[in-house]
């Protein structure tokens, strides 16, 4: 998002000079300037990818501002072919719009004219000098406040059911601020401006519309990003459309090996049979701006799509993984009705305390509740055990010899506080992200294939490992400790 800083904002942190000294020096050239309107943002882009800033100016040169890129988890696209979706913001009759940035200016030039609303109100002092470039919204009231004032805005809200949009990250949280009525601009825009970027490719399946999924999922789990985009693509064919996933845009994610690698392509199927190359040549096809889907906005998408299935007719698998999942069980797994399944997750799970992460339990409670196990669980002989922490395998071999079983995964050792994320990006003979990812994949189908099941705490591979057993565990206990502050 391209956001406003003052002329007399610091720029250089070794000089401490501000913006407007190093203009004053003619340290910026012409083309960093452009004129300031509502338009300024989407101008400002490549400058500023080129230069770092622009400057934004009226036409006598005064009244600079500068503009910078924020970094973010959605990138308008400028494209409106498609045109807007409006159920989401129609489900509110008054809008309160925090801060006058790239993403709220364009909400009022290109959306709201649609809006079903009665009550705007633009909070801050940086609207005082956009609002005179904004059109009127016919039939919307519209209110500037320069500061947040509780007793005004009790007013403005009476009687109306309100959305206030601010900015944030969204991220692993509950529905708390949600029901509070407090949406992020990246969460608003996505839904909004999701169907805007519309082309005709080809003269292929002209009654189908499909949708191209892409999506910023740099430092998610394989499962994470399958739980996301299945997400994504039920509330897209929900909506009538065909869900295509191409992730090229998650180039810092550790499955990736080069820049534009198709993340999804090289561990899964199309969940509705086209291929990209068909899409890529048919008559209507709709591109998603790059987003994440966070928790609270997931959550609304899956309530508007529960009723929309993924068909899978090739499986969910590609042949690849099939084939090395296969080879990890022949080896790992030989006694599969006979064995309890363990998921301990160790490494940042254990040593990193995440927000809002449940909290696991300790190699050590979980060796005393496999002993426990198998001797309750009739049926039980041997345990094999996923877990990505190099020492966990040393501790429960020692404890539980010959019994258990373990794939040839490579494991890590991480540092207090360090993420997993990091580690991988750091580590200086690192593997493919295909390999990486297909270790995962096959851990977790060969937990979902034994008796029992024993999990160290809730996680996106316990719900995955849960999922794909189709409900055939005999018995499953999972540690619940509560959540990391």
């Amino acid at each position: 998002m391209v956001i406003e800083l003052a002329i007399n904002s610091q720029a250089d942190n070794d000089t401490g000079l501000t913006y407007g000294q190093i203009i004053e020096s003619g340290g910026i050239n012409a083309g960093q300037v452009i004129p300031y309107g509502p338009d300024m943002y989407r101008q400002a882009l490549p400058i500023i990818l080129k230069h770092g800033y622009a400057v934004a100016s009226d036409p006598d040169g005064k009244n600079s501002t500068i503009l910078k890129l924020q970094g973010g988890t959605y990138a308008h696209r400028y494209r409106y072919e498609g045109g807007v979706d409006m159920w989401f913001l129609n489900s509110y009759d008054c809008i309160f719009l925090y801060d006058c940035n790239e993403f709220s200016v364009e909400l009022c030039r290109t959306a709201l004219g649609e809006w079903t609303g009665k009550r705007l109100v633009l909070v801050g002092g940086k609207w005082e000098r956009m609002i005179e470039y904004l059109d009127d919204i016919d039939g919307v009231e519209c209110f500037y406040e320069p500061e947040p004032d509780d007793s005004i805005f009790t007013q403005l809200m009476e009687g109306y059911r309100c959305l206030h949009v601010i900015d944030g990250l969204p991220h692993q949280e509950s529905m708390d601020r949600y029901n509070e009525g407090i949406m992020y601009y990246e969460e608003v825009m996505s839904f909004t401006y999701m169907f805007s970027d519309y082309r005709s490719l080809g003269s292929l399946n002209p009654d189908k519309k499909f949708f191209v999924i892409e999506g910023y999922y740099n430092k998610l789990g394989l499962f994470t990003i399958f739980s996301k985009i299945v997400t994504c693509a039920k509330y897209v064919k929900a909506k009538g459309m065909v869900p295509v996933i191409r992730l090229t845009m998650s180039g810092n994610s550790f499955y990736s090996d080069f820049e534009g690698d198709d993340i999804w392509n090289k561990f899964f199927n199309q969940p509705e049979g086209y291929t990209l190359e068909e899409v890529m040549h048919s008559a209507n096809v709709y591109f998603s701006p790059g987003f994440y889907n966070g928790s609270v906005q997931s959550t609304i998408m899956e309530n508007i799509s529960e009723d929309a299935v993924l068909s899978w007719p090739c499986g969910e698998y590609n042949d690849v993984i099939i084939r090395y999942i296969e080879e990890k069980k022949e080896s790992y797994l030989p006694y599969p009705d006979r064995t309890l399944g363990v998921l301990a997750r160790g490494t940042d799970f254990v040593n990193t305390h995440l927000k809002n992460h449940p909290v696991h339990a300790t190699k050590e409670m979980m060796a005393d509740k496999i002993d426990e196990l198998i001797s309750t669980w009739n049926g039980l002989e041997y345990i094999y055990i996923a877990t990505e922490d190099l020492s966990y395998v040393e501790y429960f071999r020692n404890r539980f010899g010959d019994k258990v079983y373990f794939t040839d995964q490579q494991r890590y050792s991480t540092r207090p506080g360090q993420l997993l994320y990091d580690y991988h990006r750091s580590e200086p003979d690192r593997q493919t992200g295909f390999n990486l990812g297909a270790e995962y994949a096959a851990s977790i189908a060969l937990l979902a294939q034994c008796n029992s099941f024993l999990a160290s705490g809730w996680c996106t591979g316990v719900s995955e490992a849960i999922r794909q057993n189709h409900g055939n565990y005999r018995n499953k206990y999972i540690f619940d400790l509560g959540f990391n502050n």
